[in-house]
């Protein structure tokens, strides 16, 4: 698809046609790009896949792409990882899936000390609180994730137990 200045908006995805260098840092072609803002004289504000670069580049000089799918599922759990000194850990079940969003509800957690205040955590059934709504978001690299708190977002649980400390 042929990029023109009126089918590339804010948030769409696209991938570069050519290397790209800002700072002495290059962006290879074919990087994964979110588009932060598209002006009308044509030209892109970029966030890369990589590393965060953002990039100005000429409309031009960019493919749009599919937008990564949302791959969530009503029994999924997303950890969240937040703190300041010390490493917060919570877990969340997903007990309901629309089109943009999901409804969540805190879970539990199981914690097995591995030294002085800090150990893993893992997950348990116990439910607590309400269930929330948030919006899915999905990143580059196609990660699904919702925000939480205005400072932390939940991302899908990998299985393993998590790292917590506490420092305070």
């Amino acid at each position: 698809m042929t990029a023109t200045a009126t089918n590339i908006r804010k948030n769409d995805f696209v991938t570069l046609n050519a290397d790209t260098t800002k700072y002495g840092y290059t962006v290879k072609a074919g990087s994964k790009c979110r588009v932060w803002k598209a002006q009308r004289d044509g030209t892109l504000a970029l966030s890369t896949e990589t590393n965060g670069v953002s990039l100005y580049v000429n409309i031009a000089d960019v493919t749009k792409v599919q937008k990564p799918k949302a791959d969530v599922k009503v029994g999924d759990i997303f950890v969240c990882s937040w703190g300041y000194e010390q490493t917060n850990i919570d877990f969340y079940k997903i007990v309901d899936v629309t089109k943009s969003s999901v409804k969540y509800v805190r879970l539990g957690a199981d914690r097995r000390y591995t030294g002085p205040m800090q150990g893993e955590t893992a997950p348990t059934n116990q439910t607590i609180g309400e269930p929330k709504t948030a919006r899915i978001n999905v990143g580059l690299n196609g990660a699904v994730g919702f925000k939480v708190y205005s400072y932390a977002s939940a991302y899908k649980w990998s299985g393993q137990p998590c790292f917590f400390s506490e420092w305070h």
